[in-house]
């Protein structure tokens, strides 16, 4: 477009960095020139374009408002919040800057120089920012809203609070507040506040998971087990068969002790994600705490199909046949599994332990390398790989490093650890 002679006097003042100066001459000179209504009109269909979600055409409406008047905070603001969707953080810096030198009291501005040192890395910064915004523009949303959830990610929940709070106050039907409030008062331990909070959210946007499985968290945390499952059923029939809600509400299913309802959960999962692996070894579990030997090993005889290299599978089907008990085919299974997983403490000692068990010295022999090995692999407290060692010896007639590795359980384990119990036998019957 035509630049007149105001344009171009308020665009040196604009690089002059005299703000004030440049954006009256730019005014006057759209008064003159008869545009201020269309720039308005064209800002409006701008900010609608960026609250539906449209970049890109936003983007080209903004630059088209750059050309009319360069001297317009909310032309910066939109293209700040453009560059940080897309991640352009060099770009939005330049804009974020640019609306807090145009619009110095616009504590928009200022939240949104804050997220752009948020985005950076640099949260102290960000929170100096943002706490300049709620100062200008206590009453607007974002400013309050991000305050409250930069706090939060600061690792001061306790002070977020009150502005997650008041940005609750300011738009109440927008689920984000609620449920960034109820994320807040879970890190501050305030699970009361929380499930309100949690509660609203999923009242406001039934249809967010993430609302629903983080309210059946907060319940789970506080032990109210029946609660969540009444809550994750209620985000399934909001959200449909969601493999996130399926997986917590198996987990509650079990703390209530409810076997059948927690294949109920995983079933459901599988019919919807049939390629999850996890799946199939919870069923393969599950069916084996009822005894159903047949369809566990089915389950993990599926997911075997899917991936022949899953050790879980062959962990699972050597527990299984240890159980009926095939003593054989046990240990082929967990000779797959040490295998696939050699360096997985778990097949190491169930095989090591299926091996003491046996008639043959050679394997009774075998379990000892086994049985050190996952003891170096095994966290920290796990007593029962080397409970296992000391009955290995044992079994080999090598009663002094059974002794010694007896004594050690009772010295270095917890008291209520089940093994020291169990090693204050072995040692009882090894000096009769």
């Amino acid at each position: 477009m035509a630049q007149s002679e105001l344009y171009r006097r308020g665009y040196e003042q604009l690089k002059a960095g005299n703000y004030d100066e440049a954006k009256r001459l730019f005014r006057e000179d759209e008064e003159q020139s008869g545009t201020a209504s269309e720039t308005k009109a064209l800002l409006g269909q701008a900010e609608a374009r960026l609250a539906q979600g449209d970049l890109r055409g936003a983007a080209t409406l903004y630059e088209q408002l750059l050309d009319r008047n360069p001297s317009l905070p909310e032309v910066y603001l939109g293209l700040t919040r453009i560059s940080l969707f897309t991640g352009a953080l060099d770009a939005a810096r330049v804009h974020a800057t640019a609306a807090t030198r145009l619009g110095p009291k616009l504590g928009l501005a200022w939240a949104l120089l804050g997220l752009v040192h948020e985005a950076s890395g640099d949260v102290a910064t960000a929170l100096q920012h943002l706490n300049k915004a709620i100062e200008l523009s206590p009453s607007v949303f974002l400013c309050q809203f991000n305050h409250g959830r930069v706090l939060a990610v600061a690792g001061r929940p306790t002070e977020a609070i009150a502005s997650l709070q008041r940005a609750t106050e300011l738009e109440p039907s927008n689920p984000d507040g609620f449920y960034t409030l109820g994320m807040a008062c879970k890190q501050a331990r305030q699970y009361e506040d929380a499930l309100r909070a949690f509660e609203k959210a999923t009242e406001l946007a039934p249809k967010n998971v993430d609302s629903w499985a983080t309210l059946a968290d907060v319940l789970f945390e506080v032990k109210e087990f029946q609660a969540a499952r009444d809550t994750l059923d209620r985000g399934l029939a909001a959200c449909g068969d969601h493999p996130a809600l399926l997986e917590k509400a198996l987990a509650t299913a079990m703390m209530l002790s409810d076997t059948q309802g927690a294949i109920a959960y995983v079933e459901r999962e599988l019919k919807g994600v049939p390629g999850h692996e996890q799946g199939w070894i919870n069923l393969a579990n599950l069916r084996l705490l009822t005894k159903d030997f047949d369809k566990s090993e089915q389950a993990a005889r599926e997911l075997l199909k899917r991936n022949p290299n899953s050790w879980e599978a062959w962990f699972h089907l050597g527990n299984l046949y240890e159980a009926v008990p095939a003593e054989d085919k046990a240990e082929e299974a967990y000779r797959k599994a040490v295998a696939l997983a050699p360096d997985n403490w778990k097949p190491l000692a169930n095989l090591a332990g299926l091996l003491i068990q046996m008639d043959s010295r050679s394997k009774n022999s075998e379990a000892v390398p086994l049985l050190e090995q996952a003891s170096m692999l095994a966290p920290k407290g796990e007593w029962r790989v080397h409970y296992n060692l000391a009955l290995a010896y044992t079994k080999l007639g090598k009663k002094e490093r059974a002794l010694e590795l007896a004594r050690k359980i009772q010295r270095e384990a917890p008291a209520g650890d089940a093994m020291v119990a169990e090693a204050r036998k072995l040692e009882s019957n090894l000096l009769e």
